[in-house]
C-alpha cells in the first residue's frame, strides 16, 4: 500500500485547454500500458481541447458542475459524483459549465492524443442533454 500526498500541480499543457485549469498529477504513467492519475482543476466555463486516450479515460466528477463532450452529443449540468467512461480512441472534451468551477478526478491510459482541429466542424453542434 501506498498513500500518496497531494499530486505535481505544476503541469502546464500551453493551448491544450480554453480558460483557466490547473491538472494536478496525482500518478504519472510509467508506461503506456498503466493508469495516469491526474484532478482536473477546472475555472467557470474552462474546458478541454478534443482529445483521446488509446486505453480510454474515466472521469468522476469530484465538485461543481462539469460538462462533457464527443461526436455523439454534449452532456451538461453535470453533478459531483458522476462518472463518465470514455471508450479508448474516442475524440472527446471535458470541463466546467459556465458560471461554475469543477474538479474532475482522470483516469486515463496511454499517451493523450491532443488535437487542435474540431472534428465536428461542418456539422451541426450537438445538442446539451
Amino acid at each position: 500500500m501506498k498513500v500518496l500526498p497531494e499530486g505535481d500541480k505544476d503541469y502546464v499543457y500551453a493551448g491544450r485547454f480554453t480558460g483557466d485549469v490547473q491538472l494536478e498529477m496525482i500518478i504519472e504513467a510509467a508506461e503506456p500500458t498503466e493508469v495516469d492519475l491526474a484532478r482536473v482543476h477546472c475555472c467557470a466555463g474552462a474546458v478541454t481541447k478534443w482529445h483521446s486516450h488509446p486505453g480510454g479515460q474515466v472521469l468522476v466528477l469530484q465538485s461543481g458542475v462539469g460538462r462533457v463532450g464527443s461526436a455523439d452529443g454534449m452532456f451538461g449540468d453535470l453533478q459531483p459524483g458522476t462518472a463518465v467512461d470514455t471508450p479508448a480512441n474516442e475524440m472527446h472534451w471535458h470541463g466546467a459549465e459556465d458560471g461554475s468551477d469543477c474538479v474532475w478526478l482522470s483516469f486515463a491510459y496511454g499517451v493523450t492524443d491532443w488535437t487542435d482541429e474540431n472534428p465536428l466542424d461542418g456539422a451541426p453542434a450537438p445538442e446539451v442533454r
